[in-house]
């Protein structure tokens, strides 16, 4: 053991204070790994790490400076290297993804191009399928989608200068084929999370935007923010399992805030709800650099530059709370220099976390922390003129009971009904009651639940779309329309009402006033050019239907 490595596990056993204070909070360390003969380069040994799991045993594939790594973790004390693989060249920055039983791996120097492994021989061994400069010869992220079984490429050194490169794995992982090379309006592309062909992109300087690529070869813009709070590089996000709020980090050394951001509830806009940060040096110092977001449930879990992996409960968006950290690197006064936890994945089967830090390996951590009760599935139905409202709780301890808030926006929350505990239960409880009285057009719901000490913690959002009153009833068509072609909408309005005609930037181009009484209308908006544009009905200031229509030439 050298002495590096020495003076770490007596820091994190706890037979010396840490630098910063307290080495975690509701989290522990179940297991680590470090060969202290890799190589540096340019201050980093090890880079980004992802998940694996397969026949009951779980893995851990991480990047160094020279190597692809892979190790089995289902013993965290007893991490096992199954193989490590020479990518070609010494790179700062690797980028690791699995689809089925293969792993893909780019890194951002050098000329690799797309490094494929076979992951089936696991635990007894990996295999290199094969290693392909076909499309590009560096990368700095990929992502799978693979619900669609596409990898997109970003952060690409293509000499047509393009943003993306999309590549079918679907048919023969081993062996991807191309679909389409992409240039998008953001230009440069650091990071991407795709979600059945929705692309969410981060731009560094030039911001976010969200872009339907349904279609890559005719990519459609949806919506974009390029002015937030704690704006700087924007780096990579993740989108909650509804698809309703997504989370942001902005990495520069200067440390900015993770944003938390409602994405649906305005059509043409993102809306950041909460900034949140981790501050272990606070109050002597608060610039701590985030880098990498990911979500389950209600929890968000961040890799941050030298103050380790930390996670925070966005059960309600606009209040994000730390509940857990587990600082990998302690050895800081300041913050400013690019040490500590590079990666994190929370997705393995056992719940066990992966954590990769710069200079001392793999890590295998736990949350320890319990809340009240562990929130199941939410769900809110249209039940003829009621909404029934269903959820399930896997956990239950200390629980007072539900209070069932409704908001018309999804920002502003008002109590309708009380549910109370079933009581204590290992196994957990379902529950459901009914909205009798909702809102025409969207309502959305959260649980907030109290337990015997006062603490309320939040369940996520679940929506539900009453048809009937003033603009339920109202239809749109066709929904894909070509140049020179008006649409049809048929309803009937209660009390006045507008609509807009609102292009893939957010801009209103048409607006139609429609008074009480039924109507049979033909409208001819603005279709000078072709994407997915919204046809949006206000009711006085609340926005209470929003149809997509697609336009081609």
């Amino acid at each position: 053991m050298s002495l590096r490595k020495f003076f770490f596990w007596i820091v994190t056993a706890g037979l010396a204070p840490a630098v910063n204070g307290q080495v975690s909070l509701n989290m522990s360390m179940l297991g680590n790994w470090d060969n202290n003969s890799l190589p540096v380069h340019s201050g980093v040994v090890y880079n980004d790490c992802w998940g694996y799991a397969a026949g009951g045993r779980e893995y851990a594939i991480v990047g160094s400076a020279q190597r692809i790594h892979f190790f089995d973790i289902t013993d965290p004390a007893d991490i096992v290297q199954v193989n490590s693989f020479a990518g070609g060249a010494n790179s700062i920055w690797r980028d690791m993804k699995t689809y089925g039983h293969y792993a893909y791996s780019v890194a951002d120097q050098g000329s690799e191009g797309l490094m494929i492994f076979n992951l089936s021989n696991l635990p007894t061994s990996v295999s290199k399928s094969a290693q392909l400069t076909t499309w590009f010869t560096k990368s700095h992220n990929i992502f799978v989608d693979e619900a669609n079984g596409r990898l997109y490429v970003v952060g690409i050194n293509h000499p047509m200068g393009y943003d993306m490169i999309v590549l079918n794995i679907a048919n023969n992982p081993a062996n991807p084929s191309l679909i389409a090379y992409v240039n998008l309006p953001g230009g440069y592309i650091h990071d991407v999370y795709v979600r059945d062909n929705i692309a969410y992109c981060s731009h560094g300087y030039n911001g976010l935007y969200i872009y339907d690529l349904t279609n890559p070869s005719s990519p459609v813009t949806l919506k974009s923010i390029t002015s937030y709070p704690d704006q700087g590089y924007n780096h990579s996000s993740w989108l909650t399992d509804d698809g309703h709020y997504m989370v942001f980090a902005d990495e520069v050394p200067t440390g900015l805030g993770v944003k938390m951001a409602d994405i649906t509830s305005d059509p043409s806009e993102i809306i950041v709800t909460d900034v949140f940060r981790s501050q272990l040096l606070a109050p002597a110092q608060t610039n701590s650099v985030p880098h990498n977001p990911f979500i389950i449930g209600n929890l968000v879990y961040v890799s941050y530059y030298e103050d380790g992996v930390q996670i925070f409960d966005i059960s309600n968006p606009y209040d994000v709370q730390r509940v857990g950290y587990y600082d990998t690197y302690t050895a800081h006064t300041t913050y400013g220099s690019y040490d500590g936890a590079w990666g994190v994945y929370p997705f393995l089967p056992s719940g066990h976390i992966i954590v990769s830090d710069i200079l001392n390996g793999l890590f295998v951590v736990q949350y320890n922390g319990l809340l009240p009760v562990e929130w199941g599935d939410f769900k809110a139905v249209a039940e003829g003129s009621k909404i029934r409202l269903d959820w399930q709780v896997f956990l239950e301890k200390n629980s007072e009971g539900f209070v069932v808030e409704r908001s018309a926006d999804g920002r502003e929350f008002d109590p309708i009904a009380a549910v109370g505990s079933k009581g204590d239960s290992e196994q957990g409880h379902a529950y459901a009651t009914y909205d009798n009285d909702p809102l025409n057009g969207w309502n959305y719901y959260r649980l907030a639940q109290k337990d015997y000490d006062g603490k309320i913690t939040y369940s996520k959002i679940a929506t539900a779309f009453m048809r009937g009153g003033n603009a339920a009833d109202w239809q749109v068509y066709p929904t894909v329309v070509t140049f020179g072609n008006p649409l049809n909408v048929t309803g009937i309005a209660g009390r006045p009402l507008r609509m807009e005609w609102i292009d893939g930037q957010g801009r209103t181009l048409n607006r139609w006033a429609f008074e009480p009484g039924a109507h049979r209308e033909t409208i001819w908006p603005d279709l000078r050019t072709a994407g997915i544009f919204m046809l949006r009905i206000w009711d006085g200031d609340r926005i209470v239907a929003t149809q997509r229509v697609a336009v081609g030439g």
